[in-house]
C-alpha cells in the first residue's frame, strides 16, 4: 500500500491540506459505514480543502484508496472471517475484567461519586487487522473505537485489554469536558493522566505490577503524549500520590510541568558573537 498512501500524502501536501486530520477523519467516516467516495469528500473537506478543489482532490484520492483496498483484499482475502477469531482473546478478557475496571476508573476520577452519564449508554468497538503490533483509536462523538485484533499482548507488562479501557476512559473524558466544562478544561492533558489511572485500577486486580507501574511502557503502546512526556508523567504521578490534590488542579500542574519540560528541551537559538577586535 505504500505507493498509494505516499501518493495520497503528496497530493494533500501539495494542496496545503492537513494530512493528520485527513486520515483521522477518513477512519472515523469509514467506521461509520460511509462509502469510500463520501468518506473521502468529508475527510478532504475536514483537512481544509476549498469547495472549488474538493471534487477533483477527493476523486484523485478515492482512486488511491481503491488501490489500498485491492491490496488488502489480495493480502487478506478472509479478513472479515478472521478478525472476530483474532479478537476473541481481547473480547473475553474485557468481558471478564472490563466492567470492574470501568467502575473503578469512574470512582477514581470522581472520588466514588461519578455522574450517571459518565459512560456512554452504548459504545461500539471495531476490530482491525494488526499492522503495528498493537494500536487503537477512538471517536468520542460517535461513541466508537477501533483496536487491532491482537492474539497476544504486545507487551506482557501491559495487557491489551487495558488499551480498551484506556480508549473508553479517554472518550468519556473528552465527552465530559466538551459538554460540561469550559475551554480551559478541554485543553488539560486528560488523556495523559488517564494512563496511570487505568494502570492503578488494573494493579488492584493484579493485571499489572503495582511497583512501579508500567507508565512509560503504556505511554509508548497507547501513543499517549510525546517522547519526553512519559518521564514527566511518572514524576507527576509520584508527587500526586505523596501529596493528593483534586484531579483538575493536579492536571493544571501537569500541563505546566509539560510546558516547562518542552521549553527546556527546545534547542536554544545561537548567540551572535561580536566580531574579533570589537569593543562590545
Amino acid at each position: 500500500m505504500a505507493p498509494a498512501v505516499t501518493a495520497i500524502n503528496q497530493r494533500l501536501l501539495s494542496a496545503s491540506l492537513d494530512i493528520s486530520t485527513f486520515w483521522r477523519r477518513l477512519l472515523i467516516e469509514t467506521a461509520d459505514d460511509q462509502s469510500d467516495a463520501r468518506a473521502c469528500e468529508i475527510a478532504v473537506a475536514a483537512a481544509g480543502c476549498s469547495e472549488l478543489q474538493l471534487d477533483s482532490t477527493a476523486a484523485a484520492i478515492l482512486n488511491r484508496i481503491s488501490e489500498c483496498r485491492a491490496v488488502m483484499s489480495s493480502r487478506f482475502p478472509k479478513l472479515a472471517e478472521q478478525l472476530p477469531l483474532r479478537g476473541r482473546p481481547i473480547i473475553e478478557r474485557f468481558e471478564a475484567y472490563g466492567p470492574g475496571l470501568l467502575r473503578a476508573v469512574a470512582n477514581y476520577v470522581w472520588y466514588n461519586s461519578p455522574p450517571k452519564d459518565w459512560w456512554p449508554s452504548k459504545f461500539e468497538g471495531l476490530l482491525v487487522q494488526p499492522i503495528l503490533g498493537g494500536d487503537g483509536e477512538y471517536d468520542s462523538q460517535s461513541s466508537r473505537f477501533w483496536i487491532e485484533a491482537m492474539l497476544t499482548d504486545a507487551d506482557p507488562s501491559v495487557p491489551e485489554v487495558l488499551r480498551v479501557v484506556y480508549l473508553l476512559t479517554c472518550a468519556a473524558m473528552d465527552s465530559h469536558t466538551r459538554d460540561r466544562s469550559g475551554e480551559q478544561a478541554v485543553s488539560l492533558p486528560w488523556a495523559l493522566a488517564a494512563v496511570p489511572i487505568v494502570l492503578t485500577v488494573a494493579a488492584e486486580l493484579e493485571l499489572v505490577r503495582p511497583d512501579p507501574l508500567p507508565i512509560v511502557a503504556a505511554c509508548r503502546l497507547w501513543h499517549a503524549g510525546d517522547g519526553g512526556s512519559a518521564d514527566t508523567l511518572v514524576r507527576w504521578w509520584e508527587n500526586l500520590q505523596q501529596t493528593p490534590a483534586p484531579l483538575p488542579i493536579a492536571l493544571k500542574a501537569l500541563a505546566l510541568t509539560l510546558a516547562e519540560d518542552r521549553s527546556r528541551s527546545m534547542p536554544k537559538p545561537p548567540v551572535d558573537k561580536p566580531p574579533v577586535g570589537s569593543n562590545s
